[in-house]
């Protein structure tokens, strides 16, 4: 299966797409991220790793306002997004996102749930909506089971509707929040292998995942964080291969 984005695939590195500065959020007295600043480049895949607990899931939920927080600063392509409709439509016109939980709708087959955002949000017609979306289950290869339901298909089949769904807004930007953590191990290279083929076509992908190897293959750089901070920054040869902190080198000893 081979993801095609109808563009060239060049990774465009001079554009920050996401532009975190000072970021801090606590639940009651626990700060969970502490001072979080991070500049995410246009077409750059980043890998955000670390033990439970460490800030990873909330940190990129609060890249499209999913958790609030109540220091810093979150800019998209330049625009500073605040609590207002205008941030809201700048998320959703950029981002998609695909969760741990596949979220589907179970009394919609495939199709349907692929195409409710496309005629709700986006007001297309039904039969452009349903054209674009058998396009993209095509592209991740589930076109086949269109006319299914989310009780008949695999965990892995259901993370890859969740994954056209979120491709049908076409957003510039996908986070990924442990895509296959919920999955059981012989469907996480489907899932996997979807997600490396997007990263071919120069999305934008920001991913929380332990899956060390799709790091190595695909990241342009991986964060490491550990107790709401951010331990180390930069490629995956030197993260992950020879670590600077010992709570890095401490976290790879349990994963590799």
């Amino acid at each position: 299966m081979t993801i095609s984005s109808g563009e060239s695939a060049e990774k465009n590195v001079t554009n920050t797409a996401i532009k975190i500065e000072k970021l801090n959020k606590w639940y009651g007295d626990h700060h969970v991220l502490k001072n979080i600043s991070l500049d995410i480049r246009e077409g750059e895949i980043m890998v955000v790793c670390g033990p439970s607990g460490s800030g990873k899931s909330t940190l990129i939920r609060s890249l499209n306002h999913l958790e609030e927080y109540q220091e810093g600063v979150v800019s998209i392509f330049g625009q500073q997004l605040a609590r207002d409709r205008q941030s809201q439509k700048i998320i959703h016109q950029t981002m998609g996102m695909v969760f741990q939980s596949f979220n589907l709708f179970p009394h919609l087959n495939v199709l349907q749930n692929c195409t409710l955002s496309l005629t709700w949000l986006r007001k297309m017609s039904e039969k452009d909506a349903n054209k674009m979306a058998m396009r993209l289950l095509d592209r991740v290869g589930i076109a086949n089971l269109a006319e299914r339901y989310p009780g008949q298909l695999s965990g892995g089949q259901q993370q890859r509707v969740a994954i056209s769904r979120s491709l049908a807004m076409e957003p510039k930007i996908m986070l990924f929040d442990e895509p296959t953590s919920a999955l059981d191990p012989e469907m996480v290279k489907e899932v996997l292998d979807v997600m490396i083929d997007l990263a071919k076509t120069g999305m934008t992908m920001v991913c929380v995942t332990h899956e060390m190897q799709f790091a190595r293959q695909v990241a342009d750089r991986v964060v490491f964080m550990a107790e709401g901070e951010i331990v180390e920054v930069g490629p995956p040869e030197q993260v992950l291969l020879n670590p600077q902190w010992d709570r890095t080198k401490e976290f790879l000893q349990h994963v590799f």
